[in-house]
């Protein structure tokens, strides 16, 4: 150790307690400290309140990666109508009381997450009548503790961090809510909100500031200065250099810290969390639609990844496509399976699924053979690779297994959301909206921002409409709001431009804007914007992806996104085969409920559904101008027919058991025999009309089938959904996943 003299050349800092902890994000080093309200001074605690950063305001949301995603999405109506009314309320006792915001020091270059400097040795420093020891990364931060005479750590635990805004930056980890209250009444009083980089959230806050510290006499009566919040401001000492990674240890932080709590929304944890390797693989999609050279992919303001809510049925907002849960969804069924969900299309998706052979597909699946040598080095623990599964992946070096998803899986998957017809169609009138979106006002930029970029700021706009209603409603008409009120006014351009875009997507995909093609277009996408549709889309490519690595011998897995390009020309020949005159039927609405004769007789679109439709995308690739996109990657079309026949039969028999629950009711004097017989009568009657419809299926061709399968196997009633249809060994508990040893017999299979 050494001693130097002389200011140190960093900016901002903090001084308080010093503490260390160790968490799954390894150590963790902190300084008790406090930011407070009151005039401007530049004492650290009076700046902290300043330096305490969302992380919206710290990093480019066109260019956040969501690797590197913490907790972006604030509610700012909370903040605004709850937090800021609570802080600012004339109490006697004195101002509110704030527990504890969690801030952490992260690295930032030029906007963009980056790497700390390695630290340097200690040396000693004589500041301010006070001897410290201190250590340095760079120019990002400096530590500093006070020492007595001796060199040893003085007993008051006197520390101080510091740091330069342009390679560091104070965010928000837990807590965030309450900063933005200490941020918003800050920025009120001193004027300070044009220019920061949360301008565009300053209509949510500034009139309720200024009206709550002019009420009652809050201004003259309540000492602001007095209002002080304890903060945790914490680092990773171990978390330096290029292989730091002090973002991912952030992250895992934050999901350690509030696994106690309120339970986060499951979108917030696929986000977050690196515990399952189908999280990662996921936010590896979304990562893939953030990048600049996506033209060719939905645009990521289609996918809705930041519901508070968990909705897994089909997304929320009438603006997007698809939603994260979709995401994950495919990823599970196409890498981790079940595989017997891919081969086996009469199975229905129930019951439990063992994980060493979920674990033991994803190998096969991503190829991490070829990945990985037999024992993987992260983070001071050693892995096994062929142990590797969900939850048991070297976290440090998931980026191989998200890169080798990407390239293959995530890519067709992509493929299939972007360029299937009713899907290019949905993202074409999104970017038309978009590139034709008039209006400079706040109120329309706050609209147009929550379509198309700040994530959360649609179920604020929301929220604070249904607060406002709540509350006009409560005084009977009396409340009146101004008509500057650009928050109120901004989701109100969100629910006139509902019907614009309705009308650009049936121009889009049907090609008229007439009263009665955007009312057909609007029931077709109530269908084709499900997860059951489109996890059944994903399934089937891969069931026929499965079917192709069985019968051909020579394939790679490289050519998947080649598949799912194949695969979306056969689906796109039929939803765009020329209607010509007269009765024709207009196959873009085909799965559509209102149309005659329709095939779609599934009354709950539950995501558990898909496997009845990957039924309908099978039924669309038989028709021929389909296969023909098709056939070469298949070894002759005997395997697809037996799989399409399977498919047909358990939809079949479906539609068989929903007939004979409504007969129940509407014929109950009957017996179960006699109404079974005339349910089979009716489903199949229902189901040939569909197949000659929509399909091109000859009436002697659907005869045909039907004696096939009287001679085969009888019709077999099916188990309702969610309920198991095994019998044995697998409707027993999981076996424990806890040590990968305890599956030798497994791994020994896999390698054969």
């Amino acid at each position: 150790m050494f001693r130097t003299t002389g200011k140190s050349t960093f900016r901002d800092y903090v001084q308080g307690t010093w503490g260390t902890f160790t968490t799954p994000a390894g150590r963790v080093d902190y300084i008790m400290t406090k930011a407070r309200l009151g005039e401007e001074s530049p004492a650290p605690e009076r700046l902290l309140t300043q330096h305490l950063s969302p992380v919206r305001e710290v990093m480019d949301a066109e260019m956040l990666d969501f690797n590197q995603l913490l907790q972006r999405d604030l509610d700012d109506h909370r903040v605004a109508t709850g937090l800021i009314p609570y802080l600012l309320q004339n109490r006697a006792t004195g101002p509110a009381f704030f527990p504890p915001i969690m801030a952490v020091l992260l690295p930032f270059r030029d906007g963009s997450p980056s790497h700390f400097p390695n630290l340097g040795g200690a040396e000693e420093v004589d500041d301010n009548d006070l001897t410290w020891e201190q250590v340095q990364a760079g120019d990002a931060f400096a530590v500093r503790r006070v020492v007595d005479q001796d060199g040893k750590y003085h007993p008051v635990n006197l520390a101080q961090l510091r740091w330069n805004e342009h390679a560091s930056r104070l965010v928000v980890l837990d807590g965030q809510h309450r900063a933005m209250a200490l941020l918003a009444i800050d920025r009120t009083m001193s004027h300070k909100w044009r220019g920061s980089k949360g301008e565009k959230f300053r209509d949510f806050y500034e009139k309720q500031v200024q009206r709550h510290l002019s009420e009652g006499g809050v201004s003259s009566q309540l000492d602001l200065s007095n209002v002080e919040v304890p903060v945790t401001v914490c680092w990773f000492p171990d978390r330096v250099g290029e292989s730091g990674h002090a973002h991912e240890a952030a992250r895992t932080l934050f999901v350690d810290v509030n696994k106690e709590a309120k339970e986060p929304s499951e979108s917030r944890i696929i986000l977050l969390s690196d515990a399952e390797l189908v999280n990662v693989l996921t936010r590896s999609m979304l990562s893939e639609l953030r990048g600049a050279d996506n033209s060719d992919l939905l645009p990521l303001y289609a996918v809705e990844y930041d519901n508070p809510e968990i909705n897994t049925t089909r997304p929320a907002r009438w603006s997007v496509l698809t939603n994260i849960h979709l995401l994950k969804e495919a990823a599970n069924r196409c890498v981790f399976g079940h595989p017997k969900y891919l081969t086996d299309v009469t199975k229905k998706i129930s019951g439990r699924e063992k994980e060493p052979e979920r674990d033991a597909f994803m190998r096969k699946q991503l190829e991490v053979a070829e990945l990985f040598p037999a024992e993987i080095q992260d983070e001071g623990f050693t892995y096994r690779r062929d142990a590797m599964g969900n939850t048991y992946f070297p976290v440090g070096q998931s980026t191989v297994l998200s890169d080798r998803f990407s390239e293959t899986w995530g890519r067709a998957i992509l493929t299939l959301l972007s360029k299937v017809a009713p899907y290019a169609a949905h993202s074409r009138a999104l970017r038309r909206m978009q590139e034709g979106w008039n209006g400079v006002e706040i109120f329309a930029s706050l609209a147009r921002d929550a379509l198309f970029g700040g994530v959360g700021v649609y179920w604020t706009l929301k929220d604070s409409y249904d607060h406002y209603t709540d509350k006009a409603r409560e005084a009977h008409g009396a409340l009146k709001r101004k008509p500057d009120d650009d928050v109120l006014r901004a989701w109100e351009v969100i629910e006139e431009k509902q019907s614009e875009f309705e009308v650009f997507r049936s121009d889009e995909y049907l090609g008229s804007t007439a009263a009665e093609k955007r009312e057909a277009s609007k029931a077709s996408y109530a269908v084709l914007n499900t997860h059951a549709c489109q996890l059944g889309m994903v399934m089937t490519m891969a069931s026929l992806w499965e079917m192709r690595k069985a019968e051909v011998g020579n394939w790679s897995l490289d050519e998947l996104p080649a598949f799912a390009e194949a695969l979306t020309r056969g689906w796109n020949a039929f939803f765009l085969h020329e209607t010509g005159k007269g009765k024709a039927k207009d196959r873009r609405l085909a799965f559509g409920k209102g149309v005659t004769n329709p095939i779609n007789l599934i009354s709950k679109l539950e995501t558990a559904r898909a496997v009845y439709f990957r039924y309908f995308w099978l039924e669309v690739l038989a028709t021929p101008d389909s296969w023909q996109h098709v056939a070469e990657w298949l070894n002759g079309r005997n395997a697809f027919d037996r799989m399409l026949s399977d498919a047909r039969r358990m939809y079949r028999s479906f539609c068989v058991e929903e007939r004979i629950k409504a007969l129940r009711t509407g014929r109950p004097g009957q017996t179960e025999e006699q109404r079974r017989k005339a349910a089979v009568e009716l489903a199949t009657k229902e189901l040939r009309k569909a197949l000659v419809t929509w399909f091109f299926v000859t009436d002697a061709e659907f005869e045909a089938w039907i004696s096939s399968e009287s001679s085969a196997t009888p019709l077999e009633l099916p188990v309702a959904i969610g309920e198991s249809v095994e019998t044995d060994e697998e409707d027993e508990a999981e076996e424990s996943d806890s040590h990968p040893d305890s599956y030798e017999d497994l791994l020994n299979d896999e390698d054969e």
